[in-house]
């Protein structure tokens, strides 16, 4: 880019503090200018030591525009893919879709209410219905038992005889 050492310096530290590679615009324009600069005579009396080149504004703009048109025309293009898109676009038919999405959402919705409703009650009644069993004592099995071994006794004797 430069002979200078220490232009060099405060270039690659601009161009690592704002992360600009190269091959970027913004060096091929600085680029650009210290070519234009090169061949205009350096002064460095009232710049504090820094050189500076006498460069026309013309030339500078027309280096800046030239080193900017790739990034410009990409844009433009880009833009006018967006806007044919946007074009393209059937934004009724859209929202009619995002409309049935949201129905079906709100239709879902409210099945499920229906069926949480519907479970709660089952829950009611089963609750209810477990309520009213009652459980088995150790009294009852004992009767049971008994009885079944007198039934047993009684049917012994009438069928042996």
């Amino acid at each position: 880019m430069t002979d200078n050492p220490e232009i060099r310096a405060k270039i690659l530290e601009w161009q690592k503090r704002y992360n600009i590679q190269d091959g970027d615009p913004a060096i091929a324009l600085l680029e650009l200018v210290q070519f234009m600069g090169v061949s205009a005579p350096v002064r460095s009396e009232n710049s504090g030591g820094v050189p500076t080149a006498n460069i026309s504004s013309d030339a500078l703009s027309e280096a800046m525009k030239s080193a900017l048109l790739p990034v410009t025309e990409r844009l433009s293009f880009q833009a006018q893919e967006l806007q044919q898109k946007l074009e393209l676009i059937d934004f009724d038919k859209f929202v009619k879709q995002i409309e049935n999405y949201h129905e079906g959402i709100d239709y879902c919705t409210k099945k499920l209410d229906v069926i949480k409703k519907e479970t709660d009650a089952i829950v009611v009644k089963v609750e209810k219905t477990s309520s009213q069993i009652s459980p088995i004592t150790r009294g009852a099995v004992v009767t049971l038992m008994a009885g079944a071994g007198v039934l047993g006794y009684i049917l012994r004797v009438i069928f042996n005889g």
